[in-house]
């Protein structure tokens, strides 16, 4: 199964209603022990914000499997992209290695993100 979570950066709702969708996926991700891995979409344009960074602790904290998605490879500028790449990594406290960069303009990174969701849904070796 693969679980969209509500966005909690750019949602258009009361602070009470983001609170309490924060509080029902906190409740989803801590209560499903056959999870296997939770991806945090990140910009890849702007870099982590305050709450993709708390989101990041949380996961961490709790012990839940994740995995950084950056999105929008196709907008940082090439003359800039491996900077980025290491400015992001670091502002997530992973290695440059450990982010997946996609785009969906141009589908850089698909396949590998493909690839890995295959990887994480597949059923275990018998």
């Amino acid at each position: 199964t693969v679980v969209d979570c509500p966005g909690y950066g750019y949602t258009q709702v009361s602070k009470a209603e983001r609170a309490a969708w924060q509080d029902m996926v906190d409740d989803y991700l801590l209560g499903r022990d056959e999870l296997m891995m939770a991806m945090v979409l990140v910009d890849g344009e702007v870099g982590p914000t305050k709450l993709d960074v708390a989101e990041l602790d949380w996961l961490r904290e709790h012990r839940v499997p994740h995995t950084v998605v950056a999105t929008k490879h196709d907008k940082v500028r090439s003359a800039k992209r491996e900077r980025r790449k290491r400015d992001l990594a670091a502002g997530c406290g992973l290695e440059r290695g450990d982010i997946v960069w996609v785009s969906a303009h141009s589908g850089v990174g698909i396949d590998r993100l493909r690839d890995l969701v295959r990887l994480w849904v597949s059923p275990p070796p018998r």
